[in-house]
């Protein structure tokens, strides 16, 4: 059902020798049988309806009126034409409902938040299109200020409880939320019940919240900018959102395998440090709770974790040092399966172990991982010592070259000229970099070759 490798990154290390660190691949694809066996899909979208949804977006259609106004506390300058933001993401939402991306196995929730929350349309068939066009027409009948915990909440309540089916939950917002630790609590909420968050923002949203809410659940997280000004970066123009949500729905829909538990137990002598998803995406895995909730499994492709171990001094010897485990749920054949404990057995040498060959793969995934730590270092790092954050910015890019990740380099090259120009990144070029560190991954192979080593890679990302 299930087809798992588990892969260290060398096959032995230094004998009585504290400190050291433990990379593992683990490798998962699901079989031909479960790859083949589409999941029926249960999706809520999660809608901003505070006021400064209505603003209207500027562009060709747009004609500036020469005055300002206020909205949610902001100044903006006032346009005549064009689109407002709920006006993009209502046609989104309708371009969606009549494309016949979902069928009679789908169903869409529609809830909207602003001062408060409520659901315009409970769990509903895809192929109800005259109620569903019918709730987002609502849309526009909203206003206030921005709460999303309380949209948040009313989403956990509707799919908690639709088991053997791949959920998911879209978030699209464009401000900060006055509720950010109630969101950050109910995060843990969905990570348990197995619900992905993919978080949309756009504006003056909050980044490193909504890149928690993906990483917390296993989701994905987009920066959507009202116009590509730098075009071949991971921004999202907000005029492509129906494609980015028609990819979402595409995504839950390959999940053949979902709420995937990882059991670890570990020997005295070893930690477990960190745990990230390394492909298709990057994603950082919680461990504050037992098991370990890492997400789903897509059909026909590999999903790669890495799992980071911290070991203490050991005597010669080739012993176990952890066993793995694994609990999931397959919803297209509606069972449940699992894969008994393996053990982990590592070989530890007398002598110089440096001489030990690392595994390319494994260490392209570590490299590739640990771009987004270095860019977040230099994001904070920019406005104190933007030298420091140059070179930071300059490391990743480099990575990033060689891994042949061609729209993260283009981030990265934006990020590099606005601190080297202005020696700080502005809120938009900020989101621009960090978002982009988190975006698709590039599958490595056993030819992987990135230049820098181990040693120099754990250095950069203070690891």
């Amino acid at each position: 059902m299930l087809n798992v490798t588990i892969t260290p990154h060398l096959e032995f290390l230094n004998a009585d020798k504290a400190g050291q660190k433990l990379f593992v691949m683990l490798k998962l694809r699901p079989n031909a049988e479960v790859s083949a066996s589409r999941p029926s899909t249960t999706f809520s979208f999660v809608i901003d309806t505070s006021g400064s949804m209505y603003e209207v977006l500027e562009g060709e259609e747009t004609i500036p009126t020469g005055n300002s106004y206020f909205l949610d506390g902001k100044q903006y300058t006032q346009v005549t034409g064009g689109k407002t933001k709920i006006d993009q993401v209502i046609e989104s939402l309708e371009r969606l409902v009549s494309s016949g991306q979902a069928d009679s196995r789908d169903r869409i929730a529609l809830v909207r938040f602003d001062d408060s929350a409520s659901v315009l349309l409970p769990l509903t068939a895809s192929t109800d299109t005259a109620s569903l066009k019918n709730a987002i027409g609502q849309l526009r009948n909203f206003s206030g200020g921005t709460r999303m915990a309380l949209g948040m909440e009313e989403a956990l309540n509707i799919l908690k409880n639709c088991d053997l089916s791949s959920r998911r939950t879209l978030i699209f917002t464009d401000g900060q939320t006055f509720d950010e630790s109630d969101c950050r609590d109910l995060a843990t909420q969905f990570a348990e019940a197995g619900i992905p968050i993919t978080a949309l923002g756009v504006g003056e949203y909050n980044e490193d919240l909504l890149l928690y809410l993906s990483d917390r659940t296993g989701g994905r997280v987009f920066n959507v900018v009202e116009t590509q000004t730098h075009t071949g970066t991971t921004d999202i123009p907000i005029s492509e959102l129906p494609n980015t949500i028609f990819e979402e729905v595409q995504q839950a829909q390959s999940e053949v395998i979902n709420n995937l538990k990882l059991n670890i137990s570990t020997v005295k002598g070893v930690k477990l440090a960190r745990i990230s998803r390394v492909y298709p995406d990057s994603a950082e895995i919680a461990l504050d709770k037992k098991p370990y909730l890492i997400g789903s499994a897509i059909a026909n492709d590999d999903t790669v974790f890495m799992l980071e171990f911290d070991l203490e001094s050991h005597s010669q010897a080739k012993v176990r040092i952890a066993q793995l485990g694994l609990t999931y749920d397959i919803p297209g054949q509606q069972r449940r399966g699992e894969l008994p404990p393996q053990n982990l057995v590592l070989q530890f040498v007398a002598g110089h172990g440096g001489s030990a060959q690392t595994n390319p793969e494994v260490m392209g995934y570590v490299q590739q991982r640990n771009i987004s730590g270095i860019v977040d270092r230099a994001a904070n790092l920019a406005d104190q010592n933007p030298e420091q954050a140059a070179e930071l910015l300059e490391t990743a890019r480099r990575l990033t070259v060689k891994i042949g990740n061609d729209a993260m380099v283009e981030s990265l090259n934006l990020g590099i000229e606005e601190v080297r120009k202005t020696r700080k990144l502005s809120s938009g070029t900020r989101k621009t970099v960090k978002m982009g560190a988190k975006g698709k991954t590039v599958k490595m192979s056993n030819d992987s070759e990135l230049g820098l080593s181990e040693d120099q890679i754990r250095n950069l990302t203070g690891s």
